[in-house]
C-alpha cells in the first residue's frame, strides 16, 4: 500500500506541475496537440485523485455490511480513472483536432511549447520511471520475465494505471513534439491536428485496455495457476489430508485474497483433531500468502 501511494503522490505532483505549463503552452501556441496534451495532463492529474480516494477507502475494516473488507474499492476507483482517461482526455483530444482541421491557426511561441514538451517528458519519465521499478519488483516476486505477462497479472490495480498513465504521457509527448515540428518546418498545419487526433485515439483505445483489466479484478479473479499449486502442495503436505477436492480462490485487492479449500480427510480424525488440523492448514496458508482470508472445509462424507 506504501508504494501505491508512493507513486500516486509522484504522479500527481507531475501531472499537476505538467498540466499547467501544457495549457499554458497551449494557449501561446495555439497549438492542437499542445492542447490535447494539456487535456490528457489534467485528466491524469484528476485520475490520481481517485486513486488516493481508491488507496483510502481499501483502507477502511470490515464491517456488517462488508465482512470481506473493502479492498475492491482500489479497482472501482482505478475503473473510474479509465473511464476518465477515455471521456476526457481521448473524446476531447480527438474533437479538438477535429476542429483544427478545418479552422486552424498558425502556431506561435513554438519554443514555450517545446519547453513544455520537454519538462513533460522529464517529470513523466521519472513518474514512470518509480512505477516501472514496481511492475519490476512484482516480476522478481512472482518470476515473471515479460513485462506484458506482468501488466497481465498484476493484481494492484493503482501502480497499474500509473504505469499505463506514464507510458501515454511519454508516447503522446512524442506524438506532439513530432506533429508541432512537423507543422513548424513544413507549414502545413494539418500535422499538428492529425497529432491532436491520433493522441485522443490512442487515449481511448489503452483506456478500454485498462478498464478490460480492472474488470477482471472488480468482478473477482482467481490467484495465478502457480498460487493455487503451492495452496495444494502445502495441503496436500499434511499427514492427515487425502486430496483437495475444491479450492477456490479471489483477490480481493492488490495485497489481499480469499481462500476457500475444500479437503478430504482421513477417517480416523476425531472432531477435535480435524479442528486442530484445519487450523494448523489455514496458518500454513498463511505463512505462504500473509494478507490471505483462509477458510478449509471438510468434505462431506
Amino acid at each position: 500500500m506504501k508504494r501505491s501511494r508512493q507513486a500516486v503522490t509522484i504522479a500527481f505532483i507531475a501531472n499537476l506541475t505538467i498540466a499547467v505549463f501544457k495549457l499554458v503552452a497551449a494557449i501561446f501556441s495555439r497549438s492542437a496537440s499542445m492542447l490535447a496534451e494539456a487535456y490528457h495532463s489534467f485528466s491524469d492529474t484528476f485520475n490520481q485523485v481517485f486513486l488516493f480516494i481508491g488507496i483510502r477507502q481499501s483502507k477502511k475494516k470490515p464491517d456488517e455490511l462488508h465482512p470481506f473488507g473493502y479492498g475492491k474499492e482500489q479497482y472501482f476507483w482505478s475503473f473510474l480513472v479509465a473511464m476518465l482517461l477515455f471521456v476526457v482526455a481521448g473524446v476531447l483530444s480527438v474533437r479538438n483536432g477535429y476542429e483544427k482541421l478545418f479552422h486552424a491557426h498558425p502556431l506561435e511561441h513554438i519554443a514555450l511549447t517545446y519547453a513544455a514538451l520537454g519538462l513533460g517528458f522529464l517529470m513523466d519519465g521519472y513518474s514512470f520511471s518509480v512505477a516501472y521499478k514496481h511492475i519490476r519488483r512484482f516480476m522478481k516476486r512472482e518470476k515473471i520475465k515479460s513485462i506484458f505477462q506482468a501488466i497481465r497479472h498484476s493484481k494492484n490495480s493503482v501502480i497499474l494505471t500509473v504505469f499505463f498513465e506514464d507510458s501515454l504521457a511519454l508516447v503522446g509527448i512524442t506524438i506532439a513534439a513530432t506533429g508541432i515540428t512537423l507543422t513548424h518546418l513544413t507549414g502545413n498545419l494539418v500535422f499538428d491536428s492529425i497529432a491532436s487526433i491520433i493522441i485522443g485515439i490512442m487515449l481511448m483505445i489503452f483506456a478500454v485496455l485498462l478498464a478490460y483489466e480492472v474488470k477482471k479484478l472488480l468482478i473477482g479473479e482467481a490467484m495465478s495457476r502457480r498460487k493455487k499449486n503451492q495452496i495444494r502442495e502445502i495441503v496436500n503436505s499434511f499427514k492427515e489430508v487425502n486430496r483437495v477436492i475444491r479450492l477456490n480462490t479471489m483477490h480481493m485487492s492488490a495485497e489481499e485474497a480469499l481462500i476457500v479449500i475444500e479437503v478430504n480427510f482421513k477417517d480416523n480424525l476425531t472432531v477435535p483433531k480435524l479442528e486442530k488440523v484445519i487450523n494448523r492448514i489455514c496458518a500454513k496458508v498463511q505463512e505462504k500468502i500473509p494478507k490471505a482470508q483462509v477458510i478449509v472445509e471438510a468434505e462431506d462424507k
